[in-house]
Protein backbone atom coordinates (compact mmCIF):
# COMPACT_ATOMS: atom_id res chain seq x y z
CA UNK A 1 0.00 0.00 0.00
CA UNK A 2 2.92 2.38 0.86
CA UNK A 3 4.38 1.74 -2.32
CA UNK A 4 0.83 2.40 -4.68
CA UNK A 5 0.39 5.90 -2.37
CA UNK A 6 4.14 6.78 -3.24
CA UNK A 7 3.34 5.84 -6.86
CA UNK A 8 0.05 7.87 -7.26
CA UNK A 9 1.20 10.83 -5.40
CA UNK A 10 4.42 10.60 -7.86
CA UNK A 11 2.12 11.44 -11.02
CA UNK A 12 1.20 15.26 -11.28
CA UNK A 13 -2.65 14.31 -11.86
CA UNK A 14 -3.33 11.53 -9.62
CA UNK A 15 -4.66 13.79 -6.84
CA UNK A 16 -6.26 15.81 -8.78
CA UNK A 17 -8.14 12.31 -10.23
CA UNK A 18 -8.60 10.83 -6.60
CA UNK A 19 -10.20 13.89 -5.06
CA UNK A 20 -12.83 14.01 -8.27
CA UNK A 21 -13.09 9.55 -7.02
CA UNK A 22 -13.68 10.73 -3.58
CA UNK A 23 -16.30 12.91 -4.62
CA UNK A 24 -18.08 10.72 -6.65
CA UNK A 25 -17.57 7.63 -3.95
CA UNK A 26 -19.37 9.81 -1.25
CA UNK A 27 -22.14 10.98 -3.76
CA UNK A 28 -23.30 7.48 -5.19
CA UNK A 29 -21.61 5.37 -1.75
CA UNK A 30 -19.90 3.06 -4.31
CA UNK A 31 -17.16 2.56 -6.61
CA UNK A 32 -18.81 3.22 -10.30
CA UNK A 33 -19.69 6.30 -12.39
CA UNK A 34 -16.99 8.66 -13.95
CA UNK A 35 -15.32 11.98 -13.62
CA UNK A 36 -14.60 14.36 -16.46
CA UNK A 37 -11.12 15.40 -17.89
CA UNK A 38 -12.64 19.18 -19.31
CA UNK A 39 -9.93 22.04 -18.69
CA UNK A 40 -7.15 19.51 -17.24
CA UNK A 41 -3.32 20.41 -18.67
CA UNK A 42 -1.61 17.76 -20.64
CA UNK A 43 1.02 16.97 -17.80
CA UNK A 44 -1.89 16.19 -15.95
CA UNK A 45 -3.24 14.05 -18.47
CA UNK A 46 0.37 12.42 -19.15
CA UNK A 47 0.71 10.10 -16.04
CA UNK A 48 -3.49 9.04 -16.31
CA UNK A 49 -3.30 8.28 -19.94
CA UNK A 50 0.03 6.23 -19.44
CA UNK A 51 -1.63 4.06 -16.45
CA UNK A 52 -4.10 3.35 -18.94
CA UNK A 53 -1.46 2.58 -21.68
CA UNK A 54 -3.41 5.09 -23.51
CA UNK A 55 -2.21 8.16 -25.30
CA UNK A 56 -2.83 12.25 -24.16
CA UNK A 57 -4.81 12.59 -27.08
CA UNK A 58 -6.81 9.17 -27.28
CA UNK A 59 -7.28 10.29 -23.28
CA UNK A 60 -8.49 13.90 -23.77
CA UNK A 61 -11.00 12.39 -26.92
CA UNK A 62 -12.17 10.40 -24.29
CA UNK A 63 -12.74 13.27 -21.80
CA UNK A 64 -13.67 11.10 -18.57
CA UNK A 65 -12.39 8.33 -16.36
CA UNK A 66 -14.69 5.28 -14.93
CA UNK A 67 -13.89 4.54 -11.21
CA UNK A 68 -14.65 0.55 -12.49
CA UNK A 69 -11.92 0.55 -15.03
CA UNK A 70 -9.65 2.60 -13.03
CA UNK A 71 -9.55 -0.69 -10.37
CA UNK A 72 -9.99 -3.23 -13.72
CA UNK A 73 -6.82 -1.72 -14.43
CA UNK A 74 -5.13 -1.43 -11.00
CA UNK A 75 -5.55 -5.26 -11.21
CA UNK A 76 -3.48 -5.65 -13.89
CA UNK A 77 -0.85 -3.80 -12.10
CA UNK A 78 1.48 -5.09 -9.33
CA UNK A 79 -1.31 -3.29 -7.19
CA UNK A 80 -3.17 -5.93 -7.94
CA UNK A 81 -4.20 -6.70 -4.58
CA UNK A 82 -5.82 -3.32 -3.58
CA UNK A 83 -9.32 -2.10 -4.33
CA UNK A 84 -10.22 1.44 -5.29
CA UNK A 85 -12.10 2.55 -1.89
CA UNK A 86 -8.99 0.83 0.02
CA UNK A 87 -6.81 2.95 -2.35
CA UNK A 88 -8.57 6.12 -1.79
CA UNK A 89 -9.09 5.46 2.24
CA UNK A 90 -5.37 5.14 2.43
CA UNK A 91 -4.19 8.28 0.01
CA UNK A 92 -6.64 10.90 1.85
CA UNK A 93 -6.08 9.25 5.23
CA UNK A 94 -9.86 8.78 6.10
CA UNK A 95 -12.45 6.29 5.76
CA UNK A 96 -14.83 7.47 2.79
CA UNK A 97 -18.42 7.69 3.76
CA UNK A 98 -21.24 8.19 1.63
CA UNK A 99 -23.30 11.34 1.55
CA UNK A 100 -26.26 9.40 3.01
CA UNK A 101 -24.35 7.58 5.52
CA UNK A 102 -22.51 10.64 6.78
CA UNK A 103 -26.18 12.46 7.17
CA UNK A 104 -27.60 9.36 8.76
CA UNK A 105 -24.84 9.71 11.21
CA UNK A 106 -25.09 13.43 11.76
CA UNK A 107 -28.56 12.80 12.49
CA UNK A 108 -27.64 10.28 14.93
CA UNK A 109 -25.23 12.59 16.83
CA UNK A 110 -28.28 15.49 16.42
CA UNK A 111 -30.58 13.30 17.87
CA UNK A 112 -28.41 12.21 21.06
CA UNK A 113 -27.02 15.81 21.67
CA UNK A 114 -30.63 16.60 21.98
CA UNK A 115 -31.91 13.76 23.93
CA UNK A 116 -28.95 14.87 26.31
CA UNK A 117 -30.17 17.80 26.91
CA UNK A 118 -33.44 16.85 27.37
CA UNK A 119 -32.51 15.10 30.48
CA UNK A 120 -30.15 18.23 31.45
CA UNK A 121 -33.09 20.70 30.57
CA UNK A 122 -36.58 19.26 31.44
CA UNK A 123 -38.13 22.62 31.53
CA UNK A 124 -37.32 22.55 27.76
CA UNK A 125 -38.31 18.79 26.52
CA UNK A 126 -41.03 20.63 24.99
CA UNK A 127 -38.62 22.85 22.76
CA UNK A 128 -36.42 19.63 22.22
CA UNK A 129 -39.17 17.35 21.34
CA UNK A 130 -40.19 20.69 18.65
CA UNK A 131 -36.83 20.64 17.24
CA UNK A 132 -36.62 16.75 16.48
CA UNK A 133 -39.13 17.41 13.64
CA UNK A 134 -36.61 19.32 11.82
CA UNK A 135 -39.04 21.94 10.49
CA UNK A 136 -37.91 24.57 8.26
CA UNK A 137 -37.80 27.00 11.17
CA UNK A 138 -35.06 24.74 13.05
CA UNK A 139 -32.54 24.12 10.02
CA UNK A 140 -30.71 27.41 11.39
CA UNK A 141 -30.77 26.20 14.83
CA UNK A 142 -29.48 22.91 13.70
CA UNK A 143 -26.39 24.93 11.96
CA UNK A 144 -25.36 26.66 15.32
CA UNK A 145 -25.49 23.16 17.25
CA UNK A 146 -22.98 22.04 14.23
CA UNK A 147 -20.86 24.62 15.31
CA UNK A 148 -20.40 24.39 18.61
CA UNK A 149 -22.42 21.86 20.90
CA UNK A 150 -20.72 23.37 23.51
CA UNK A 151 -21.47 27.12 22.78
CA UNK A 152 -24.98 25.55 22.22
CA UNK A 153 -25.16 23.84 25.79
CA UNK A 154 -24.45 26.58 27.51
CA UNK A 155 -26.81 29.06 25.75
CA UNK A 156 -29.55 26.32 26.31
CA UNK A 157 -28.32 26.67 30.09
CA UNK A 158 -29.86 30.50 29.69
CA UNK A 159 -33.21 29.42 27.72
CA UNK A 160 -33.47 27.44 30.83
CA UNK A 161 -32.37 29.96 33.48
CA UNK A 162 -35.43 32.16 31.77
CA UNK A 163 -37.92 29.73 31.09
CA UNK A 164 -38.17 28.81 34.68
CA UNK A 165 -38.09 32.30 35.80
CA UNK A 166 -40.49 33.86 33.84
CA UNK A 167 -42.11 37.46 35.41
CA UNK A 168 -45.14 37.17 37.70
CA UNK A 169 -46.10 40.58 36.28
CA UNK A 170 -44.95 42.80 33.72
CA UNK A 171 -41.23 43.57 33.64
CA UNK A 172 -39.75 45.14 30.44
CA UNK A 173 -37.18 43.07 28.49
CA UNK A 174 -34.02 44.72 29.92
CA UNK A 175 -34.76 44.33 33.46
CA UNK A 176 -35.60 40.58 32.93
CA UNK A 177 -32.86 40.11 30.98
CA UNK A 178 -30.38 41.93 33.70
CA UNK A 179 -32.19 39.72 36.32
CA UNK A 180 -31.41 36.29 34.21
CA UNK A 181 -27.92 37.03 33.39
CA UNK A 182 -26.91 40.23 34.37
CA UNK A 183 -26.95 41.49 30.55
CA UNK A 184 -29.37 43.67 29.75
CA UNK A 185 -28.87 43.27 25.94
CA UNK A 186 -28.47 39.43 26.31
CA UNK A 187 -32.22 39.13 25.09
CA UNK A 188 -31.52 41.72 22.01
CA UNK A 189 -33.46 40.41 19.05
CA UNK A 190 -30.02 40.72 17.14
CA UNK A 191 -28.45 38.44 19.15
CA UNK A 192 -29.05 34.63 18.55
CA UNK A 193 -29.93 33.98 22.41
CA UNK A 194 -32.83 36.47 21.98
CA UNK A 195 -33.88 34.66 18.74
CA UNK A 196 -34.09 31.26 20.49
CA UNK A 197 -36.19 32.54 23.36
CA UNK A 198 -38.53 34.12 20.96
CA UNK A 199 -38.11 30.55 19.40
CA UNK A 200 -38.93 29.23 22.36
CA UNK A 201 -41.61 30.76 23.52
CA UNK A 202 -43.63 30.50 20.41
CA UNK A 203 -43.31 26.78 20.32
CA UNK A 204 -44.50 26.85 24.23
CA UNK A 205 -47.13 28.86 23.05
CA UNK A 206 -48.30 26.69 20.49
CA UNK A 207 -52.07 26.45 19.51
CA UNK A 208 -53.52 23.51 18.54
CA UNK A 209 -50.40 21.80 17.43
CA UNK A 210 -49.68 24.90 14.97
CA UNK A 211 -46.37 26.53 15.56
CA UNK A 212 -45.88 30.24 14.53
CA UNK A 213 -42.83 32.10 15.00
CA UNK A 214 -43.28 35.89 14.42
CA UNK A 215 -40.55 37.86 12.42
CA UNK A 216 -42.31 41.12 12.53
CA UNK A 217 -41.51 43.48 15.30
CA UNK A 218 -45.02 43.54 16.27
CA UNK A 219 -45.39 39.50 16.06
CA UNK A 220 -42.35 39.49 18.74
CA UNK A 221 -44.01 42.29 20.37
CA UNK A 222 -47.30 40.45 21.41
CA UNK A 223 -45.32 37.26 22.14
CA UNK A 224 -43.44 38.55 24.63
CA UNK A 225 -46.57 40.49 25.98
CA UNK A 226 -48.36 36.92 26.64
CA UNK A 227 -45.27 36.17 29.19
CA UNK A 228 -45.23 39.69 30.83
CA UNK A 229 -42.44 40.73 29.06
CA UNK A 230 -42.45 44.22 27.67
CA UNK A 231 -40.18 44.95 24.89
CA UNK A 232 -41.39 48.88 24.43
CA UNK A 233 -43.98 50.18 26.21
CA UNK A 234 -43.20 53.60 25.89
CA UNK A 235 -42.54 54.60 21.94
CA UNK A 236 -44.71 52.13 21.24
CA UNK A 237 -48.06 53.80 21.39
CA UNK A 238 -51.53 54.57 19.41
CA UNK A 239 -53.38 58.01 18.58
CA UNK A 240 -57.31 58.09 19.74
CA UNK A 241 -59.83 60.27 20.35
CA UNK A 242 -63.44 59.88 21.95
CA UNK A 243 -62.70 56.84 23.46
CA UNK A 244 -63.18 55.78 27.20
CA UNK A 245 -61.19 53.48 28.97
CA UNK A 246 -61.65 51.25 32.38
CA UNK A 247 -59.26 49.57 34.66
CA UNK A 248 -60.02 47.19 37.82
CA UNK A 249 -60.76 50.09 39.58
CA UNK A 250 -63.20 52.10 37.11
CA UNK A 251 -63.35 54.67 34.20
CA UNK A 252 -59.99 56.38 33.75
CA UNK A 253 -59.85 59.64 34.45
CA UNK A 254 -57.20 60.59 31.87
CA UNK A 255 -59.63 59.12 29.45
CA UNK A 256 -62.49 60.85 30.91
CA UNK A 257 -60.95 64.08 30.48
CA UNK A 258 -59.61 63.47 27.13
CA UNK A 259 -63.51 62.64 25.94
CA UNK A 260 -65.06 65.72 27.68
CA UNK A 261 -62.61 67.84 26.21
CA UNK A 262 -62.60 66.46 22.60
CA UNK A 263 -58.87 66.03 22.80
CA UNK A 264 -56.20 63.57 21.00
CA UNK A 265 -54.99 60.98 23.17
CA UNK A 266 -51.67 59.07 22.03
CA UNK A 267 -51.39 56.13 24.36
CA UNK A 268 -48.25 54.45 24.76
CA UNK A 269 -48.45 50.54 25.53
CA UNK A 270 -47.27 50.95 29.30
CA UNK A 271 -50.91 52.28 29.86
CA UNK A 272 -52.99 50.29 27.65
CA UNK A 273 -51.91 47.02 29.40
CA UNK A 274 -53.32 48.27 32.37
CA UNK A 275 -57.01 49.06 30.82
CA UNK A 276 -60.12 45.81 31.26
CA UNK A 277 -62.08 47.40 28.55
CA UNK A 278 -62.40 50.20 25.97
CA UNK A 279 -65.14 51.80 24.33
CA UNK A 280 -66.97 54.74 21.98
CA UNK A 281 -67.61 57.29 24.30
CA UNK A 282 -70.93 57.70 22.39
CA UNK A 283 -71.89 54.72 22.87
CA UNK A 284 -72.67 53.69 19.40
CA UNK A 285 -70.02 50.87 19.58
CA UNK A 286 -68.35 51.89 15.85
CA UNK A 287 -65.01 53.03 15.91
CA UNK A 288 -63.18 54.35 12.76
CA UNK A 289 -59.67 53.16 12.27
CA UNK A 290 -56.95 55.19 9.50
CA UNK A 291 -53.23 54.93 9.30
CA UNK A 292 -52.49 58.45 8.27
CA UNK A 293 -51.63 61.02 10.88
CA UNK A 294 -52.64 64.03 8.44
CA UNK A 295 -55.82 62.57 7.47
CA UNK A 296 -56.81 61.76 10.81
CA UNK A 297 -56.23 65.00 12.02
CA UNK A 298 -58.10 66.65 8.93
CA UNK A 299 -61.02 64.40 9.56
CA UNK A 300 -61.30 65.38 13.39
CA UNK A 301 -61.52 68.97 12.78
CA UNK A 302 -64.52 68.97 10.85
CA UNK A 303 -66.04 66.01 13.10
CA UNK A 304 -63.95 66.15 16.80
CA UNK A 305 -66.57 63.95 18.34
CA UNK A 306 -65.67 61.10 15.97
CA UNK A 307 -64.19 57.85 17.74
CA UNK A 308 -61.35 57.26 15.80
CA UNK A 309 -57.94 56.09 15.86
CA UNK A 310 -54.48 56.83 14.05
CA UNK A 311 -52.49 53.63 13.53
CA UNK A 312 -49.04 55.93 12.53
CA UNK A 313 -48.77 53.25 9.51
CA UNK A 314 -48.54 49.42 10.09
CA UNK A 315 -49.95 48.14 13.02
CA UNK A 316 -48.29 48.20 16.26
CA UNK A 317 -48.64 46.68 19.59
CA UNK A 318 -50.19 48.96 21.07
CA UNK A 319 -52.92 49.31 18.30
CA UNK A 320 -53.88 45.89 18.34
CA UNK A 321 -54.16 45.86 22.17
CA UNK A 322 -56.34 48.73 21.93
CA UNK A 323 -58.43 47.09 19.04
CA UNK A 324 -58.52 43.93 21.03
CA UNK A 325 -60.25 45.66 23.71
CA UNK A 326 -62.82 47.44 21.70
CA UNK A 327 -63.52 43.89 20.03
CA UNK A 328 -63.98 42.37 23.33
CA UNK A 329 -66.86 44.91 24.04
CA UNK A 330 -68.36 43.88 20.42
CA UNK A 331 -67.44 47.25 18.93
CA UNK A 332 -67.19 47.65 14.96
CA UNK A 333 -64.04 48.42 13.56
CA UNK A 334 -64.20 50.43 10.25
CA UNK A 335 -60.78 50.61 8.31
CA UNK A 336 -59.66 52.81 5.82
CA UNK A 337 -56.57 52.67 4.35
CA UNK A 338 -54.06 53.58 1.02
CA UNK A 339 -54.54 52.12 -2.08
CA UNK A 340 -51.05 50.41 -2.26
CA UNK A 341 -50.22 46.84 -1.38
CA UNK A 342 -48.97 48.21 2.13
CA UNK A 343 -52.12 49.64 2.92
CA UNK A 344 -54.34 46.58 1.33
CA UNK A 345 -52.29 44.09 3.28
CA UNK A 346 -52.66 46.21 6.54
CA UNK A 347 -57.02 45.75 5.57
CA UNK A 348 -56.46 42.45 5.07
CA UNK A 349 -54.75 41.43 8.39
CA UNK A 350 -57.05 43.50 10.47
CA UNK A 351 -59.88 41.40 8.71
CA UNK A 352 -58.14 38.43 9.37
CA UNK A 353 -57.19 39.30 13.13
CA UNK A 354 -61.18 40.44 13.66
CA UNK A 355 -63.85 38.68 11.01
CA UNK A 356 -66.38 39.00 13.15
CA UNK A 357 -65.86 42.94 13.63
CA UNK A 358 -63.89 44.44 11.04
CA UNK A 359 -65.34 46.07 7.89
CA UNK A 360 -63.67 48.12 5.15
CA UNK A 361 -64.38 51.59 4.96
CA UNK A 362 -64.04 53.75 1.52
CA UNK A 363 -61.89 50.99 0.55
CA UNK A 364 -64.03 49.42 -2.48
CA UNK A 365 -62.87 49.90 -6.64
CA UNK A 366 -64.53 53.06 -6.54
CA UNK A 367 -62.95 54.80 -3.69
CA UNK A 368 -59.48 53.51 -5.53
CA UNK A 369 -60.93 55.48 -8.91
CA UNK A 370 -61.58 58.90 -6.69
CA UNK A 371 -58.32 58.44 -5.20
CA UNK A 372 -56.42 57.41 -7.86
CA UNK A 373 -52.84 59.10 -8.12
CA UNK A 374 -50.39 59.74 -10.77
CA UNK A 375 -47.85 57.29 -8.83
CA UNK A 376 -47.13 54.35 -10.74
CA UNK A 377 -46.40 51.09 -8.72
CA UNK A 378 -43.28 49.33 -9.52
CA UNK A 379 -43.52 45.53 -10.19
CA UNK A 380 -41.82 44.33 -6.90
CA UNK A 381 -44.57 46.46 -4.80
CA UNK A 382 -47.05 45.17 -7.34
CA UNK A 383 -46.01 41.40 -6.66
CA UNK A 384 -47.19 41.71 -3.50
CA UNK A 385 -50.65 42.35 -4.20
CA UNK A 386 -50.70 38.42 -4.98
CA UNK A 387 -50.46 37.72 -1.31
CA UNK A 388 -54.18 39.88 -0.66
CA UNK A 389 -56.38 36.75 -0.43
CA UNK A 390 -59.33 38.52 1.21
CA UNK A 391 -62.63 38.43 -0.59
CA UNK A 392 -63.62 42.07 0.23
CA UNK A 393 -60.67 43.11 -1.45
CA UNK A 394 -60.72 41.46 -4.44
CA UNK A 395 -62.17 44.06 -6.60
CA UNK A 396 -59.81 46.73 -5.95
CA UNK A 397 -56.79 44.17 -6.10
CA UNK A 398 -58.00 43.31 -9.37
CA UNK A 399 -58.25 46.77 -10.40
CA UNK A 400 -54.78 47.73 -9.11
CA UNK A 401 -53.15 44.96 -11.00
CA UNK A 402 -54.50 46.56 -14.43
CA UNK A 403 -54.10 50.31 -13.28
CA UNK A 404 -51.07 49.53 -11.25
CA UNK A 405 -51.05 52.83 -9.77
CA UNK A 406 -51.65 53.88 -5.80
CA UNK A 407 -54.32 55.74 -4.61
CA UNK A 408 -54.30 57.72 -1.13
CA UNK A 409 -56.52 58.15 1.80
CA UNK A 410 -56.36 62.15 1.18
CA UNK A 411 -58.44 62.38 -1.65
CA UNK A 412 -61.65 60.58 0.38
CA UNK A 413 -61.13 63.32 3.35
CA UNK A 414 -64.44 64.87 2.74
CA UNK A 415 -66.21 61.56 2.09
CA UNK A 416 -65.11 60.27 5.14
CA UNK A 417 -66.46 63.60 7.09
CA UNK A 418 -69.58 62.61 5.40
CA UNK A 419 -69.76 59.43 6.37
CA UNK A 420 -68.76 60.16 10.12
CA UNK A 421 -71.71 62.97 10.19
CA UNK A 422 -74.16 60.47 8.31
CA UNK A 423 -73.08 57.78 10.99
CA UNK A 424 -72.44 59.40 14.04
CA UNK A 425 -74.59 62.76 13.53
CA UNK A 426 -73.96 65.82 14.78
CA UNK A 427 -73.08 67.32 17.84
CA UNK A 428 -72.41 70.42 19.65
CA UNK A 429 -68.63 70.81 21.01
CA UNK A 430 -68.15 70.68 24.64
Amino acid sequence: MKEAIDYFRGGKGFHRLFVLFKKRYESLGRVGGTVKLTDWKDEELADIAFYFGLSESELKKKGKVSLDQFEQQLKRTKFEHIGLQELLEAYFGESLVSKKEAKALKDQQQQTFLKSLQNDFPALYFWFQYLQNKSADTYWIYRWMEKSEQEFYKTVELLNVAITSLPEKLERLPMFSQRMIRNPHAFDRNTNLGKLWIHVLAVHRQEEGTVFIPTDSEGINDLLLQYNILRDDITNYVTCANLLAETKRGVHSMWRAATSTESVLNAPLRELVTLTSVYPENGLMKVWIVENSGVYSSILDDVPYAPIICTHGQFKLAALLLMDRLVENGCELYYAGDFDPEGLSMAARLMERYPENARLWNMDEASYKRSQADVDLPPERMNKLASIANIALAPVVSAMEIKKKAGYQEALVDQMVSDLRREIGKKNSR
